[in-house]
């Protein structure tokens, strides 16, 4: 195992500039998930640790070796990619045991850590099989064993579940994850699917634009997004974005279509150096309900409904504003419906209108 130090890291091809002085500390043992949306540079960093692509500026060490310059036979470091990469004619325990054979391992070494692996990510029954004979799931699995057998520092995801269904991406990330408890190697995983980095990582490494956005542990990415585009990147559905006036005295924000809300104790003090300006206040869709007492009804009319078996999603109106609220599917709630809606300001994030960046966020 090794942790992975990135520092300052710059890719160009030619004279445009892809990846932009990104630094990351990656620990010891880590799953790491790189996150962003198509183009942001997430599979471009993950090649460049990988020594796939060459390093215009920075360093990238694993371990305590600087490896900028390092083949990737030399950085000890095992990939699985999106399209599984195995060899048509081999069968699977042929494939698992490849990379030992080239290293110039012995038959029975190979054999032992061949069955050791299919044993693991539960193949067995499937080693004699080529990879045309073989589901998704089970060609990913397969890449999966290539990558264990080899006990590298390192283990590098490209993107791996992108071709699988929902019932298999979520069957193969039980599997990853317990790869990652059960051998504790350092992981860095790619994927677009916030959903995915939510519930693999340890931390998460958003990127945007070739840029660091934030990196940090799912929760607090969550609870304290630095940006708008952190905010909106992560939870289905994403944060209600709303244009709203911070009151001059700071008691409250008024909302487009003149709606004033009272602003809780914890929300005066995130607008209290914004008085009398425009900001972004941001609000999850699970802090926008019926109202049930404890503070000020907000009016508000249904527009559409979203029944979703566990929950009931409900794009309502307040004054000129939409916005998504999760609601009890015993709310009976039905489009054209005026309610009394219940916000949770105190959840409420503020972010600067120009910038995006946060200005204050609940704790």
């Amino acid at each position: 195992m090794a942790a992975i130090g990135i520092e300052n890291l710059v890719k160009a091809y030619g004279a445009t500039p892809v990846i932009h002085g990104v630094s990351l500390a990656v620990r010891d043992g880590e799953f790491a998930v790189l996150v962003g949306p198509s183009g942001c540079g997430k599979s471009t960093l993950l090649r460049m640790i990988a020594g796939l692509e060459s390093v215009t500026g920075g360093e990238i060490r694993i371990g305590d070796r600087l490896v900028n310059d390092l083949p990737p036979r030399e950085r000890d470091i095992a990939m699985v990619f999106q399209d599984y990469a195995l060899y048509p004619h081999k069968s699977v325990a042929e494939n698992i045991g490849f990379g030992l054979k080239m290293r110039g391992a012995d038959a029975a070494t190979i054999d032992r850590k061949v069955q050791e692996a299919a044993q693991i990510l539960q193949i067995g029954h499937l080693l004699g099989r080529k990879p045309g004979q073989l589901s998704g799931g089970q060609r990913q699995r397969v890449a999966m064993g290539r990558a264990i057998v080899r006990e590298p520092k390192v283990f590098l995801f490209d993107e791996p579940l992108s071709n699988l269904d929902a019932h298999l991406r979520a069957e193969m990330r039980a599997e990853i994850k317990k790869v990652h408890q059960r051998f504790g190697t350092t992981i860095i995983y790619v994927t677009h699917d916030q959903v995915e980095a939510m519930t693999l990582a340890d931390r998460i490494a958003i990127l945007r634009g070739g840029h660091l956005e934030q990196f940090d542990t799912p929760d607090t990415i969550y609870r304290r997004p630095v940006s708008t585009f952190v905010a909106g990147f992560v939870g289905s559905p994403a944060m209600n974005f709303i244009a709203a006036t911070a009151a001059p005295d700071g008691a409250g924000v008024r909302l487009p279509g003149g709606v004033d809300l009272a602003a809780p104790e914890p929300l005066r003090q995130r607008i209290a150096g914004v008085a009398g300006k425009a900001v972004t206040m941001g609000l999850r869709p699970e802090h926008i309900g019926l109202h049930a007492g404890g503070g000020p009804a907000v009016p508000g009319r249904v527009l559409l409904v979203e029944p979703l078996g566990a929950e009931t999603l409900a794009l309502v109106r307040i004054g000129d504003v939409e916005a998504t609220g999760r609601f009890s599917p015993e709310s009976g709630l039905r489009p054209g419906a005026d309610i009394a809606l219940g916000l949770q300001l105190d959840r409420a994030h503020v972010f600067d209108p120009d910038t995006g960046r946060t200005l204050t966020a609940p704790a």
